[in-house]
């Protein structure tokens, strides 16, 4: 699949399965700002139960966060959840710098383990245990950085989505064309 491939199908699904979703602009914009948020969070595996909860709790649309989570997938997992514990790391202990040496350090075993004995151990229960008591050696600087990454990504998406809405809509409108339950 070639990158004007992929961003067609993106367009596709932002355009097509957000943007004209059967309800309010501000319940389907709160949707994508919740699955913004919770996409960010240390809970891989758990991402679309806890959005739904959250969605379901305050009223957000159901549907429209979900394509946001996968945001967070096997292939941003790194970087995504790097960025959420430096931002935390850097909150919680300022004087602290952050060098490869320093994630070498936190990682410990870990990557020495996948690097000598492969990804096979990805299979194993003592490599997932491994990787639970690491995260939860970091885990106050990667809810805190997970929190405030999905605001800094969610508040705009929010209030673009929303805004992309009332946009859609208006021009259906103005081209005649028939609107949906929810249209103004």
């Amino acid at each position: 699949m070639t990158a004007t491939n992929l961003w067609r199908r993106l367009q596709q699904l932002v355009i097509h399965r957000i943007l004209h979703l059967d309800d309010t602009p501000h319940r389907i914009a709160s949707g994508v700002f919740l699955g913004s948020v919770v996409a960010f969070t240390p809970t891989p595996g758990f991402q679309i139960a806890i959005y739904l909860l959250l969605a379901t709790a305050l009223g957000a649309n159901k549907v429209a966060g979900i394509p946001i989570l996968f945001v967070s997938n096997p292939f941003t997992a790194v970087p995504v959840t790097y960025i959420t514990w430096w931002v935390g790391a850097a909150l919680l202990n300022p004087k602290t710098v952050v060098t490869s040496a320093t994630i070498r350090a936190w990682l410990g075993n870990t990557s020495q383990t996948l690097r000598d004995e492969g990804l096979s151990q990805l299979l194993h229960q003592g490599f997932w245990t491994q990787m639970l008591a690491l995260l939860g050696t970091a885990a106050e600087e990667l809810w805190l950085g997970g929190i405030l990454c999905g605001l800094i990504v969610g508040l705009p998406a929010y209030f673009s989505t929303r805004w992309a809405i009332n946009a859609v809509r208006h021009l259906r409108e103005a081209r005649g064309l028939p609107h949906g339950p929810m249209d103004p």
